[in-house]
């Protein structure tokens, strides 16, 4: 009887406090934490997770030393997955970001090979570019990921000290001039001896994540670094 009434009462609260899908702005109820039913199906997920050889890993072993790598869906030049990517990084939509890292980070807990990570780090923007937007995508996606797995976000260690330009319309060769002495690590006192998930909204060529990876690893002391991105460009990798 009780279990009835329980049952009764969520029912009647998804009836009465339906919310949008962040997705495609259909309704949806609150058990769907905000991403509807359809959405969920039609996310061209990469399962990369999964598996500790995947070519999101294979192509940045090739670039630097990285513990796990993946990637949580495809990035395509069209189609509502880009618009998605596109609207949280232009359009103000940060709490996508979160619940797309939400989605991820349960993903990831749900596999062995991401048990050990002990603290996640978001690629930062230069504070004129994150001034300009107001916050930084990739913040949210860690928060989201790092509420899901049970572990700490460490928003702000590290900092990007050159504004350099945009990579999005960059090809594969230029995205790797100037990436040296792009970023600084803030403190490097809780790192040492970690194993560090490094977070990101996009994986391209890999330039930005290494560079990320050199400034901790030229810092800190017997630190592993694994790399987790919302999405990637299937045209970098080996399949």
């Amino acid at each position: 009887m009780k279990r009835k009434l329980t049952n009764l009462l969520s029912s009647l609260v998804s009836l009465l406090f339906k919310q949008e899908c962040v997705i495609c702005g259909e309704h949806t109820d609150n058990s769907m934490h905000g991403i509807c039913p359809m959405c969920r199906y039609s996310i061209p997920m990469t399962k990369y997770w999964h598996h500790a050889e995947n070519p999101v890993r294979e192509h940045l072993e090739g670039l630097m030393p990285v513990e796990q790598a993946c990637s949580f869906y495809f990035f395509s030049n069209n189609g509502l997955w880009r618009e998605v990517i596109h609207k949280f990084k232009y359009g103000s939509k940060w709490r996508t970001a979160y619940l797309l890292g939400r989605w991820f980070g349960a993903e990831l807990r749900e596999s062995n090979l991401y048990d050990d990570i002990d603290i996640i780090i978001p690629v930062p923007l230069h504070p004129r570019r994150l001034f300009k937007r107001g916050y930084n995508q990739s913040d949210y996606l860690a928060r989201g990921m790092a509420e899901a797995m049970g572990i700490k976000a460490e928003i702000g260690a590290l900092r990007r000290i050159r504004n350099n330009p945009s990579q999005a319309q960059r090809d594969y060769h230029s995205r790797w001039d100037n990436m040296e002495n792009l970023f600084k690590l803030n403190d490097k006192t809780n790192l040492c001896g970690k194993h560090i998930l490094l977070v990101d909204d996009v994986l391209t060529t890999g330039a930005t994540i290494c560079s990320c990876a050199n400034t901790i690893r030229h810092a800190v002391d017997n630190c592993r670094i694994s790399v987790a991105t919302l999405s990637v460009t299937r045209r970098i990798l080996k399949e």
